[in-house]
């Protein structure tokens, strides 16, 4: 076999391989941005997969010296008619930032395939950065933050490396080498050098955003971003669609009890949220005949006001809550009133969900952006907020107690069935999917019940016989046409709560009994790390309001005890999901919701603002401690850092430095050449009386460190005699 001639390197070698590492960090900087932005919905999975997809592909292919005439003339006409198509997405759809990430996307894309000098890549650079700025703009997650700490250090070791190459490129390729090969060399310097300054950065951006708060989220935020509707919460519901979300454990809400304080036992709220008036074909929905009632601000909160009379009353100066719901015609008192603060996720509709039987609500921005928010009163008792995406916060007051079942048969007793005002015939209203069968039904179960009561609870007692599933097919009367309602009353006689909540609801108004379906949450989950309870997509509910005359509406649940609720054990692992939820409620309070009063929270906490005081004066011995601890701290560091990456000497060549610092305080110093003994002879008769000492210490040392091993005699020995000749030097004249 001939012998294999190793090929020298190039010029092109080490800067090719510079170059390459340099697109890798470049990419990888982009990857990091364009992921926290799907993470936080502000791009599907399918456009995420797509740019990592034509990303490789640009990166893996052979890019020539300089791009072609023809294709920088594609590409900018390219560049036009994305841009034409933002501004046209901008002005005719009002989806700013949709439109502006794609075209970001699209300019990503393009510097991938025209990579060939420095400044495109700091273009992507740029670009990164500006998809990190949006991320932080739609992102209320715990990801943002984590991927924020590996984009700074990605980007700083891009920016490094392509100045290295922008260097070489301005200085010519013999220079282009040497800093190729000097900076392949010095990879572990180079890291070290990346996460210092990353670590200065990110430094840097925790000043400023503890100095600069926020606005708030979402300020420009429109379109399909904001467009997410989880199912169940629309202007429209389908049978079956609550169905898809049971097993669903995303947290959706927070509830901070304030008064009174419930135990962890006490979860069995119906937390209300949309009502509907209209059944028809398996979908409900609100007509323009559902209740009305506008709203009134009494006190601090906002009360519904059905009858133009608001729902809650001043409470006693001395209470616990400052508002009490007003009583319920014919029922007995007193009212149990529950007060809690709620953080609700973005769910993608404008409900808001308040227990029980809603009284009052109050808003509670985090910014001047989200103090624009405005409450709203949608049909048939409904919380409403008119405001930008992102999550919500909200105090409300709700009476927890409903009329009993004994209290509502006793009025039956004393009063005459109430007649249906004019007002309430909405809820009357019979679908004409419906056949006759269901019809005859109703009357059936309701022939020997004279009061309301008791069509109520005969119809629940007909329900009660049902199952309870989450996976019911269509029967064959369902699939040739019928309604899906009389598929569960009549042939599965199983289905999910929203089967339950439509059943009652239609078999009463064909009794003559005024209901409405009501969507919402069931219960909650009490977080022992947080100290709130949770409510999750899975726990999303149907249930009915039946109108009762003067006491009003009244809450029934036909859904059997085990499908109300989807369980503690929800999460996968739920200590786990527990500390992550009580982590993001932290960072959705602190961070996402950091604003000025947040601020100033802060610093009454550290002690830097003066009590007493509404104004920031500053409490300046506090602040300078907080300023200058740390930077001491920090300085302590650094030189600990320094003596610990110093290179040790051993104690041989420590004596002799100890000799050296002594002469050097006399003026004299060996030279660059020099070596001990050479230099205690050359300056043995200016040293006078100490020459002597010197010269026979420098020639010991000389045997020590260059000789065999010492023994720790003879080490005591050189101590000694370096002692004495240091001593010796300071006494000479």
């Amino acid at each position: 076999m001939g012998k294999r001639t190793m090929r020298k390197p190039s010029h092109a070698d080490a800067s090719t391989r510079l170059r390459r590492v340099r697109d890798l960090a470049s990419a990888g900087q982009i990857a990091v941005a364009a992921l926290a932005l799907a993470l936080a919905q502000g791009m599907s999975v399918a456009t995420l997969l797509t740019v990592y997809a034509v990303g490789a592909w640009g990166l893996s292919r052979q890019l020539p010296p300089s791009p072609s005439k023809l294709s920088q003339r594609l590409w900018t006409l390219a560049v036009f008619v994305a841009l034409v198509l933002t501004f046209a997405r901008t002005v005719l759809r009002a989806e700013l930032l949709d439109a502006g990430v794609d075209f970001l996307l699209f300019l990503v894309v393009q510097r991938i395939f025209n990579r060939q000098r420095a400044r495109e890549h700091m273009q992507l650079i740029l670009l990164g950065a500006l998809l990190m700025v949006v991320g932080a703009v739609v992102s209320a997650e715990l990801s943002y933050p984590v991927l924020l700490a590996v984009y700074i250090v990605v980007a700083v070791l891009a920016l490094m490396l392509n100045n290295l190459v922008a260097e070489g490129e301005r200085l010519g390729p013999r220079v282009m080498l040497e800093l190729s090969r000097e900076g392949l060399a010095q990879g572990r310097s180079l890291l070290s050098a990346t996460f210092t300054v990353a670590a200065i950065a990110a430094v840097g951006a925790v000043l400023t955003f503890l100095l600069f708060p926020r606005w708030g989220v979402g300020a420009f935020l429109r379109g399909a971003m904001a467009s997410e509707t989880r199912s169940g919460f629309s202007d429209e519901v389908s049978l079956g669609d609550f169905g898809t979300i049971k097993e669903d454990a995303t947290v959706v809400m927070r509830i901070e009890p304030l008064h009174p304080r419930t135990t962890q036992a006490e979860v069995t709220w119906h937390l209300r949220g949309s009502a509907f008036d209209t059944y028809d074909g398996g979908r409900w929905s609100t007509s323009r005949f559902g209740e009305t009632g506008e709203l009134m601000r009494m006190w601090g909160f906002t009360s519904l006001a059905p009858d133009g009379s608001p729902m809650i009353l001043r409470g006693p100066a001395n209470a616990a809550v400052p508002v009490v719901p007003r009583p319920r015609p014919g029922m007995p008192g007193p009212d149990a009133v529950f007060h809690a603060r709620v953080t609700l996720e973005d769910i993608g509709a404008d409900v808001l969900f308040l227990a029980s039987e809603p009284l009052a609500i109050k808003l509670l921005p985090r910014g001047p952006i989200e103090s624009r928010a405005r409450l709203r009163s949608g049909r048939n008792r409904e919380f409403r907020v008119s405001k930008l995406p992102g999550p919500v916060r909200y105090e409300f007051i709700s009476r927890l107690n409903e009329p009993t079942v004994q209290a509502l048969r006793r009025l039956g007793d004393i009063q005459p069935e109430p007649v249906v005002d004019s007002m309430y015939r909405a809820y009357l209203q019979r679908s004409a999917s419906l056949s006759t069968e269901v019809t005859v039904l109703a009357q059936t179960l309701t022939r020997d019940a004279p009061r309301r009561i008791d069509k109520v609870e005969a119809v629940m007692q007909h329900l009660a016989g049902f199952s309870y599933t989450l996976t019911s097919e269509p029967t064959e009367r369902v699939v040739q046409g019928a309604d899906p309602l009389e598929g569960f009353l009549f042939d599965s006689q199983a289905g999910h709560c929203e089967y339950f909540a439509t059943a009652m609801a239609v078999l009463l108004r064909e009794s003559g009994v005024p209901t409405r379906l009501v969507n919402g949450y069931y219960g909650a989950h009490y977080n022992d790390i947080g100290g709130y309870y949770t409510v999750r997509q899975a726990d999303a509910h149907s249930w009915v309001e039946v109108h009762f005359g003067a006491p009003g509406w009244v809450t029934f649940d036909p859904t059997p005890p085990q499908g109300r609720t989807a369980g503690a054990d929800a999460p996968l692992w739920p200590a786990a999901s527990e500390l992550i939820d009580a982590l993001r409620n932290r960072y959705l309070e602190w961070v996402v919701g950091f604003d000025l009063s947040k601020q100033l929270q802060l610093l009454d906490n550290l002690g830097m603002r003066k009590p007493g005081h509404h104004q920031a004066r500053i409490a300046w011995g506090t602040t300078l401690g907080w300023i200058v601890g740390p930077s001491l701290l920090l300085w302590g560091l650094v030189v600990i850092r320094r003596q610990w990456r110093s290179p040790r000497v051993s104690e041989t060549v420590a004596l002799w430095r100890r000799v050296l610092a002594a002469l050097a305080r006399r003026g004299y110093a060996p030279h660059a050449s020099e070596s001990p003994l050479a230099f205690a002879t050359r300056i043995q008769v200016e040293v006078g009386a100490a020459g002597a000492t010197l010269t026979a210490f420098a020639a010991r040392y000389e045997s020590v460190r260059f000789g065999r091993p010492p023994s720790p005699a003879a080490m005591i020995e050189l101590a000694a005699a370096a002692k004495r000749t240091r001593t010796e030097i300071a006494a000479a004249k």
